[in-house]
């Protein structure tokens, strides 16, 4: 059986986006239609959008953590406090294997673009994926990682 982690990276080659590709490996703890789930995250992929934000594998992650410890009631406190302690230990494991959880700090691109500009509206189309793109981006490893994080904090999952 494959682990969660092949099978992200699996999925990620297969075409699917970088939030897609994890969620797609843990969609049976999602409770939800599969098709929806991908539908639901897909501007996620690229840092959300492409605007390279906080990277796609990163909301996954999170994604993830409210179906395991969410709560729809907005009067549950405690709820709410065991899903942000989760999203946050998500974060800082992530963090502290890749040094961020910005995909354009991941890439390597200009740390200093923080807003829409014409850049981002003009650059919205997905490279192809060719092997040449698979070995400039680190968007595998950080695939990779993400289900190496969740496996960390959801060990019974």
């Amino acid at each position: 059986m494959e682990s969660r982690r092949e099978q992200a990276m699996k999925n990620f080659r297969e075409g699917y986006n970088c939030t897609q590709a994890v969620i797609l490996a843990h969609s049976d703890l999602l409770g939800v239609d599969t098709e929806q789930a991908l539908k639901l995250c897909q501007s996620f992929g690229g840092g959300m959008g492409r605007l390279r934000q906080v990277c796609g594998t990163v909301s996954a992650m999170f994604f993830i953590a409210g179906a395991l410890t969410g709560s729809a009631d907005p009067k549950d406190p405690e709820g709410k406090k065991r899903n942000y302690d989760a999203v946050q230990r998500l974060a800082a494991a992530f963090e502290a294997r890749n040094g961020s959880i910005v995909c354009r700090e991941l890439l390597g691109l200009d740390k200093k673009k923080s807003s829409v500009s014409e850049e981002y509206r003009t650059g919205i189309t997905p490279e192809p994926r060719t092997e040449e793109y698979y070995k400039k981006r680190p968007c595998l490893n950080l695939i990779g990682d993400a289900c190496d994080v969740l496996a960390e904090i959801f060990p019974d999952k």
